[in-house]
């Protein structure tokens, strides 16, 4: 059954007091916790004592064979207790070698070494659960040791082991399905300065960084790294630590953090490759940050430029660094010498930009024809590099599939600017259908006088009347001084000109498209583009709450489906149910059923807030130990939809915490009829004891 968490920990300090701390500067950070959680498979394998059956002789395979299946009862276990008590070693050794060869699943009790009055039921079988992350069945089983032994606990040590291995399971489970807030949920009784297992603090670095919570990254990157004396962590995962730090922070505080930790000449050469990487994401900050003005030493530069064998990126590095301070030709120089290694669209980019600051037009626009389709795929930039020729059309006649790629990308990023400048171009090479089409679209996104004076000018050549009287009626008032010209100016001669194409239904929006490749941080920057231009309509914001909801920021994507709350129609129905799933995202769920109250949906969306505030109301209820509202909340789900059967299974567990274990077992035995589950069977065990204790 899926866990569902709640909130998020509190901030705490940065990781070194610093003015330079960037505010995009968290990254997500994943490789290592995947390696050590392959090594904790390993080591529990290893300790469940899962021995390759291959090592053993001919002669005890076939006595293991013929052996019963079954563990040893109490009589059977006395010997080897008896032994341990006296501190026997070899006599212990030799009893459970002649326990596991007359009962081949024989594990050696946990509590074996423990003294008598702190000594339980044996837990063995509770110790094999879990080795296996089976919760549910470790459930079961203490729920069956308590009916026959009311005052029996399980022991400390198995008790506190649990909690951890529950928290580790919960940890990995929401860092896969990228759920970060279920991933600090579940960490927040770690102590980054004295946890042990650091891989889980790796885990809470990727949490902290995704969720942008500064601060408590901090602290956990503090905790492992600035460690004194005896608690210092081996130089290994100090290094790979720091190699994440990088990603996260500035140069300048990871750097500080390395002179300190680099105190032996064995983490000296160790810190090599950190050290390769700080250079590089100093150039990096210099390069993003336009208060950085003053450049950089020759000397720090000199690595990248040496680097055997070259980079494309630090190629790029470089090139960037070039162009901000000013050195254009520098830059093309390393744009390229990577472009000539590997296509690349920020290569090409930084190409393009560094011709145009040396104003060699005609080169740059030839890199932006050269690496089309590369530049495709920043629709705004490109739109902007073919500019130039449109603008300027006697330097030289276009290439068709370059007025297409052009159109595309106006259509794709809803620009109103260069709508305009496409269809002056069609209007003054007499294309007048084209114009008008295209004055059309720019009036529709953003009305000018300009574009409103060309439509009413493609009308005119079209001998359109009723279409320019119309276009008069609505804009004569907000813009009266533009007629006069509109009547008086003169046919354009018609120079030589590529086929301008109207604009096409079938080209969808860049930010609708990023939305639906789940670009969604793609998608945000596309809809704040359209913002400031002042171009933002209502269905596109709803849009940014989707895209926001997909990236997890459940604030900002509440605000933007705000936006469409006011509005009417369809919209505002759109922008409700938004609203209700970011209310449920964050368990929210009185709020969420507020807003099917204020605003009626349809009956589908309607049902489908509902059954996820009952689904949620069950689970809290049932965690809280309260289980006739658990009861209530599962009742109003199964008047809506079918009940699955991990919530049946819910539904029997609270009947027997509510000492209705009849019902209880009624509950479990339909569902064994039906369902190969050992969840099931084991409820339908624990069910069946009890009735039988009575």
């Amino acid at each position: 059954m899926k866990k569902h968490w709640v909130a998020l920990l509190a901030a705490s300090s940065l990781l070194l007091p610093a003015a330079a701390f960037s505010e995009d500067s968290a990254k997500l950070l994943t490789q290592a916790a995947g390696s050590f959680r392959i090594i904790d498979d390993v080591m529990t394998s290893a300790a469940a004592g899962q021995i390759d059956p291959a090592a053993a002789d001919t002669a005890q395979a076939a006595r293991i064979s013929q052996a019963k299946a079954s563990q040893p009862d109490e009589v059977e276990m006395a010997a080897l207790y008896y032994y341990a008590e006296q501190k026997q070693d070899e006599r212990v050794a030799a009893e459970a070698a002649r326990l596991r060869m007359k009962f081949p699943q024989f594990e050696m009790p946990q509590d074996l070494y423990l003294p008598q009055s702190a000594r339980g039921v044996d837990e063995t079988r509770l110790w094999q659960l879990y080795d296996r992350s089976d919760f549910t069945g470790i459930d079961a089983e203490i729920i069956r040791r308590k009916s026959e032994t009311p005052d029996w606990q399980p022991t400390a040590d198995f008790s506190q082991k649990l909690a951890r291995r529950k928290q580790r399971v919960l940890m990995t489970e929401a860092a896969k399905d990228k759920n970060w807030t279920d991933v600090i949920q579940a960490g927040g009784s770690i102590d980054p300065a004295t946890e042990t297992e650091v891989d889980l603090l790796w885990t809470l670095i990727d949490a902290y960084a995704q969720a942008g919570m500064k601060q408590p990254l901090a602290d956990v990157y503090r905790g492992i790294l600035l460690r004194k004396g005896e608690k210092r962590l081996p130089d290994a995962v100090l290094v790979t630590t720091l190699e994440k730090a990088i990603r996260d922070f500035p140069a300048a505080e990871v750097r500080a953090v390395m002179q300190k930790l680099t105190v032996t000449p064995a983490m000296q050469a160790g810190m090599q490759p950190v050290a390769f990487d700080l250079m590089r994401k100093t150039v990096a900050d210099f390069n993003a940050d336009d208060k950085q003005t003053v450049p950089l030493a020759d000397e720090q530069l000199e690595p990248l430029k040496s680097a055997t064998p070259a980079k494309t990126g630090d190629m790029a590095l470089l090139g960037w660094y070039y162009l901000k301070i000013k050195q254009p030709a520098v830059a093309s120089g390393w744009f390229g010498k990577a472009l000539a290694i590997q296509a690349d669209a920020d290569n090409a980019k930084g190409l393009y930009l560094s011709l145009a600051a040396q104003n060699l037009e005609e080169e740059a626009y030839k890199v932006a024809t050269t690496y089309l389709q590369d530049l495709s795929g920043d629709p705004e930039f490109l739109m902007n590099a073919l500019s130039l020729r449109f603008a300027k059309p006697d330097m030289a006649v276009i290439d068709e599939k370059i007025v297409a790629s052009y159109s595309t990308t106006i259509l794709q990023t809803l620009n109103a600017d260069h709508a305009e400048i496409l269809a002056w171009y069609a209007y003054n090479s007499k294309q007048y259908e084209a114009s008008s089409a295209w004055f059309r679209k720019a009036v529709e996104w953003k009305a000018a006088p300009a574009r409103v004076k060309g439509l009413a000018l493609s009308y005119l050549r079209l001998s359109q009347k009723p279409e320019f009287a119309a276009l008069q009626e609505k804009y004569g008032s907000a813009y009266p001084d533009i007629w006069n010209e509109i009547r008086a100016a003169s046919p354009p001669k018609g120079r030589a000109a590529a086929s301008v194409i109207k604009p096409r239904g079938v080209i969808q929006a860049n930010y609708v498209r990023n939305f639906q490749a789940k670009r969604y941080a793609a998608c945000i920057n596309d809809l704040a583009d359209l913002r400031s231009r002042g171009q933002l309509p209502a269905d596109a914001a709803q849009i940014g709450g989707w895209c926001y909801l997909g990236l997890g920021r459940l604030a900002e994507a509440r605000a933007a489906f705000a936006e469409g709350l006011t509005a009417g129609g369809q919209v505002q129905a759109d922008a409700a149910y938004g609203t209700a799933l970011t209310l449920l995202r964050g368990r929210l769920t009185d709020d969420a059923e507020a807003i099917l109250r204020a605003y009626p949906l349809s009956a589908g969306r309607d049902r489908e807030i509902r059954v996820e505030i009952y689904f949620q109301r069950a689970r809290a209820a049932f965690d809280r130990k309260q289980y006739q509202m658990t009861l209530d909340a599962l009742n109003a789900r199964a008047s809506l939809v079918a009940e699955p059967a991990d919530l049946s299974q819910l539904r029997g567990w609270a009947y027997y915490h509510l000492g209705n274990k009849p019902l209880a077992k009624q509950v479990f035995q339909r569902l064994n009829d039906h369902l190969a589950d050992a969840g099931v069977r084991r409820g339908l065990v624990a069910t069946s004891q009890t009735d039988s204790g009575r």
